[in-house]
């Protein structure tokens, strides 16, 4: 153990260790993997999905029959760039030293493309450069066509899926399914941020992904967990944190992981031996100090209806009825009409979710400390 490290990352992988719970939808996930279904997972922003898919990914580094390879699609536009990714991975996950890498550089080769470097990490990049859509379907198809052939099982996590839906061709949803129901060897593991068009895309009857998946759904890691986590890696470090401060900082971040884990990060970085709930107040204070440019921000985005919505949102935390008379009069937001308009613009920002997956779906705030600093107004 690195006691220099920072126990509670808030970007990145660092191993099982630094990894907290999990293990039901790891175990879920490793089993559709091992009886050959494909995986769709489903969650709110910032829940450690990403996370997750790279933990299970070191579930298998000593596996020498099964090959992980994981893409984040989210800054691709077209069916070119998703080949020239797809491209770039295979090329880079098999050493030219083995018997695999040698077939993979020379089935990438025979598709004649560009290989340059990525200036930062030196990391090669491959591209193809053709005039023709078709060049890069068929392209595609060889590709998942080589990988499958491999004698190997492969599983292919493919992160922020929904960018699919923004291509210009518009059959990429057909020609990826067809291509994968294919496959005899690769297994997929599809997650977004977005929600709407994950759900868009795998659960729409309509669509070519309906029913190709089993659906995972990831919800809050449970609190005695995560209490129990915050505890150990304090000791780890010779320190300690009251059980009082662990609960505060749980209930201030409402489990969700991405705040929990910038708050521990920062309580940790204070480098108090003896952690109190004084000491979990006074971080909390200071966190929303040093974000509180950005919260401004906010409000010159949104209309003066939409701000006091938020602000509404805000202190209720989470609200189940959003158009019901005794909140429309607590906070003299109108009409349920304008209600209905404010919700639907702060969804569209990002700004707000409504939770739909739970028996009593209910509306809230991503960012919990924006939400956090809206209720000291």
């Amino acid at each position: 153990m690195n006691t220099d490290f920072n126990p509670f990352p808030v970007s990145g992988y660092y191993g099982a260790e630094y990894f907290c719970d999990r293990e039901n939808e790891t175990n879920l996930i490793r089993r559709n993997i091992r009886n050959n279904i494909n995986t769709t997972m489903f969650s709110v922003r910032r829940l450690g999905k990403t996370g997750l898919i790279h933990h299970i990914i070191e579930s298998y580094s000593k596996d020498r029959q099964v090959v992980c390879l994981y893409i984040d699609i989210f800054s691709s536009t077209c069916l070119m760039d998703f080949t020239n990714m797809l491209a770039t991975v295979i090329y880079n996950r098999f050493p030219e030293t083995n018997t695999i890498g040698k077939k993979v550089m020379k089935a990438i080769a025979s598709l004649r493309p560009v290989i340059s470097y990525d200036t930062l990490s030196g990391d090669p990049e491959v591209r193809f450069e053709y005039n023709a859509a078709s060049q890069y379907e068929k392209t595609l198809q060889q590709l998942f066509s080589f990988l499958d052939g491999q004698g190997k099982k492969i599983v292919f996590a493919i992160d922020e899926f929904q960018q699919i839906l923004e291509f210009p061709e518009k059959n990429t949803e057909a020609l990826l399914r067809t291509h994968i129901q294919r496959l005899k060897n690769t297994f997929f593991v599809f997650s977004g941020s977005n929600q709407k068009m994950m759900h868009e895309i795998f659960n729409n009857a309509k669509r070519p992904f309906y029913a190709s998946c089993s659906n995972v759904n990831l919800g809050f890691i449970d609190e005695s967990r995560y209490a129990a986590f915050i505890r150990e890696k304090f000791a780890e470090h010779k320190r300690s944190i009251s059980d009082e401060c662990i609960r505060f900082i749980l209930e201030f971040t409402h489990l969700h992981t991405f705040y929990t884990q910038y708050f521990c990060n920062h309580l940790f970085a204070c480098g108090i031996k003896r952690i109190t709930k004084d000491d979990g107040y006074a971080a909390a204070i200071e966190i929303l100090k040093l974000n509180e440019s950005t919260h401004f921000q906010y409000r010159s985005l949104l209309t003066k209806a939409q701000w006091q919505l938020l602000t509404a949102l805000a202190k209720e935390e989470r609200l189940q009825k959003a158009h019901s008379a005794s909140f429309l009069k607590k906070y003299l937001l109108g009409t349920s009409a304008h209600v209905t308009r404010g919700m639907a613009a702060l969804i569209e920002k990002d700004l707000v979710y409504h939770n739909t997956s739970i028996e009593q779906p209910y509306y809230t705030i991503y960012d919990k400390f924006l939400m956090r600093w809206l209720q000291r107004l």
